[in-house]
């Protein structure tokens, strides 16, 4: 039985990977060769299921991969047997080619040098019977040769887990306004009707219907970032102006906060090639999920908004490491990146529930494009020439 003992990471660019292959066991074997690979890897499929078939269409993109002869023979061997073995890990890709896709598209990145994306993993089934899976993963694979007509021939694999790191030490989240127009009508904006309802008597007297409620019209405000750090808080900023031109109340009534909810809305766009041969194009899916940052009930509070509140004060907006997901399921929080094959994004969204004159509004308030960057910082510099003479000597496999 072969084994690899190594730390399972977290790696990022330019780390050494360094462990040991063990061959454990009671039985003599016949070796004709041991070697060690370590590759990287993005692989996406797309399943189509319909009434009476089921299709998969998939992708596949390898990012680098060495390669190292520990052990040649042929050889007679009993176990107990180790071999110390180093890589380092790029800082950049070395994809062969993509001729499995047909056409480019300004949506993925065809760079065959670009940086190595985070480890990674999606898996979703949608009510349309399409299955989108995508995964970028990074691992050793130990394998022992017999020499021809042999038996005995063993391999194991050891996943890695690869961290990216953002470029900019404090990076600016560059605020995005949004706004939206509240109109309450309601006998409560009324001083003398503030905290009761007027009788029938009342309502007949002055004439009171529908058009003659009293209005307040409020123009809703947010200052959402744009930008984020995993690990780190992030800024938000709502508020509230009295429009007077289009209100009938004597003066501004106060609006209260009541309930903010903010999460991230993850896109995972895969591309595969085509499994039909007449297709002149790639097979393109993006799948969405809601991903919570934080909830807070107010209600019970009587937070009166001003004309602009730091909502950071009031609660934790922290991106966390890890989040909870639609399958209940506890996931890393990926970086935002764009590969060969994979692109993740996100959104930031804001639903607020505000009450003016005993009456509640429920605005949503969204950032469309989120840049969520890695939980590490590394100044600029390159290790790359280091790297590659670090790995000099290995077999790169085409």
């Amino acid at each position: 039985m072969l084994r690899i003992n190594v730390p399972p990471g977290p790696y990022k660019a330019g780390s050494p990977v360094s462990g040991i292959v063990s061959l454990q066991g009671d039985c003599t074997l016949k070796v004709q060769t041991i070697k060690i690979s370590f590759r990287g890897r993005c692989k996406t499929k797309i399943t189509e299921s319909g009434s009476n078939n089921t299709v998969h269409h998939r992708g596949r993109v390898p990012l680098f991969e060495y390669e190292k002869i520990l052990f040649t023979g042929p050889y007679s061997m009993s176990p107990p047997h180790e071999w110390p073995f180093e890589f380092r890990f790029p800082e950049q890709c070395k994809a062969p080619g993509l001729n499995q896709f047909k056409n480019s598209s300004g949506i993925f990145n065809d760079d065959r040098h670009q940086p190595l994306p985070a480890s990674f993993s999606h898996g979703t089934s949608s009510f349309m019977g399409v299955n989108v899976d995508a995964f970028v993963r990074y691992e050793l694979e130990a394998a022992l040769v017999t020499p021809p007509g042999s038996r005995g021939g063993t391999e194991t694999t050891k996943l890695l887990t690869f961290k990216t790191e953002r470029g900019e030490q404090d990076p600016d989240p560059n605020m995005f306004f949004a706004s939206r127009t509240s109109v309450v009508q309601s006998l409560h904006l009324s001083p003398e009707y503030e905290h009761r309802l007027p009788t029938l008597t009342e309502k007949l007297k002055a004439g009171i219907h529908g058009s003659k409620l009293p209005k307040a019209q409020h123009i809703l405000k947010a200052l959402l970032p744009t930008v984020g750090v995993i690990g780190q808080r992030l800024p938000l900023s709502l508020g509230v102006t009295y429009d007077e031109d289009h209100s009938t109340t004597p003066s501004a009534p106060p609006v209260f906060l009541r309930d903010v909810k903010v999460q991230l809305i993850s896109t995972t766009t895969v591309r595969c090639a085509s499994s039909s041969i007449w297709s002149s194009d790639d097979i393109i899916e993006s799948n969405q999920e809601k991903l919570p940052l934080g909830a807070q009930d107010f209600t019970d509070q009587n937070i009166e908004l001003t004309d602009r509140m730091d909502v950071a004060e009031l609660m934790d907006l922290t991106i966390a490491a890890r989040c909870a997901s639609a399958s209940l399921m506890w996931v890393p929080f990926a970086p935002s990146f764009k590969t060969f094959n994979i692109v993740r994004s996100y959104g930031f969204e804001v639903a607020v529930m505000m009450e003016c004159g005993k009456k509640k509004s429920h605005p949503v308030f969204c950032c469309p494009n989120f840049l969520l960057l890695a939980e590490e910082y590394s100044s600029p510099g390159g290790l790359v020439r280091a790297v590659e003479a670090e790995n000099e000597g290995m077999a790169v496999l085409p």
